[in-house]
């Protein structure tokens, strides 16, 4: 299919002339017409000359490689940027670019254009050499190569962008908007110190203490906290969740936590001593107990418990091993404080009860 003609004896391609001007097959000599660009099954087809009587020549003329190159990325690239200037054999700097498109006003990421480069296989040219120049420029480059063709159509995509070369230093027509509102003076953010009365404070001091050591975990945990270590009561790709897990704080304390997830969150977070004989052995004890458990009467029954060690005057921690009414063992978190109503419990059955065992010893060292 050729994309050359002849027009009042010059040599020129689709996007150079009109429908209706008198146009010259180069070849044979016989009339040619326009067919525009379009998509055609999802696919772009380039504008191009046909033979008038294309049923009947026998004219198999077909325009140069490179020349074919250049009117088909002129034409998808008329219809990629509608509202840029795109010419051919444009002058930018010292070199003559095959296809330049220039934009109205500088856009990201291409800068003030795009500089096509069509590289035939014959052709040599530098390509890191023009690639700095369109870049030092503001221009964005592409280089097409003829695997990038198919047919009537070429792909884009592969465009090098001149972001950030195309950022404008020249502040001599003013700053940006943008600067000008960032240098404008800010309200500060209002704030005020609320003193609580005494007569409050007395009456919930514990509920404040408490919100005070574990609110950050009550909030859903933070980033900061160090897992020391984690183990699953249920698959972990399980909707219905459940875990018990070693952890510590921003401040050093360490937290054991026992937890599930059936319709919402739900979790005991106790503190307990590490570097501890005592701890490290109770818990080795309720481990032992897992393989001679016995679950079969059918109720809740307590199995093994210790009494953990917190380091808090006012806290007791038990932990537990604990037979359920549907012959499941399970793990039981009660966090209690002196003087107080205010405890937590939680119990969790397990389905892995073949590695709740060694679970269990692997808590107990890290106590220990």
């Amino acid at each position: 299919m050729p994309f050359l003609a002849l027009h009042d004896g010059t040599e020129v391609i689709p996007n150079q002339v009109q429908k209706g001007d008198l146009l010259e097959c180069p070849k044979c000599g016989d009339q040619l017409k326009i067919r525009d660009s379009h998509r055609r099954k999802g696919s772009f087809v380039a504008r191009h000359f046909y033979h008038a009587a294309e049923e009947e020549t026998d004219c198999g003329g077909e325009s140069p490689p490179h020349l074919r190159m250049k009117s088909i990325a002129y034409s998808k690239l008329t219809t990629e940027y509608p509202d840029a200037t795109i010419g051919l054999e444009q002058q930018l700097g010292d070199r003559r670019a095959d296809i330049l498109v220039e934009f109205p006003q500088p856009q990201f990421p291409e800068g003030r254009g795009i500089g096509v480069e069509a590289q035939h296989k014959h052709e040599d040219k530098d390509v890191d050499a023009v690639t700095a120049e369109y870049l030092a420029a503001g221009y964005s480059i592409l280089w097409l190569a003829e695997e990038d063709f198919s047919g009537f159509n070429v792909d884009l995509s592969g465009i090098l962008p001149t972001w950030p070369h195309a950022v404008q230093h020249d502040f001599s027509d003013g700053y940006h908007g943008v600067i000008h509102w960032l240098r404008q003076s800010k309200p500060a953010n209002p704030s005020m110190d609320v003193v609580l009365p005494r007569e409050y404070l007395a009456e919930h001091s514990e509920g404040l203490r408490r919100a005070w050591e574990y609110g950050k975990f009550d909030q859903g945990g933070q980033s900061d906290w160090n897992d020391l270590g984690f183990w699953w009561l249920s698959a972990s790709y399980d909707p219905y969740q459940k875990w018990f897990k070693l952890t510590e704080t921003p401040d050093g304390r360490t937290m054991l936590q026992l937890g599930k997830q059936v319709r919402g969150t739900e979790h005991v977070l106790a503190p307990v001593q590490t570097e501890h004989s005592r701890n490290r052995g109770k818990v080795h004890s309720l481990a032992y107990e897992v393989d001679s458990a016995d679950t079969s009467a059918g109720e809740w029954a307590d199995i093994e418990k210790a009494w953990l060690e917190t380091g808090l005057q006012s806290t007791s921690v038990i932990f537990k091993l604990v037979a359920t009414p549907s012959g499941e063992l399970a793990l039981s978190l009660g966090k209690y404080k002196e003087h107080s109503d205010d405890g937590e419990f939680i119990t969790v059955s397990t389905e892995f009860k073949r590695n709740l065992k060694e679970s269990l010893h692997e808590l107990a060292n890290l106590l220990g």
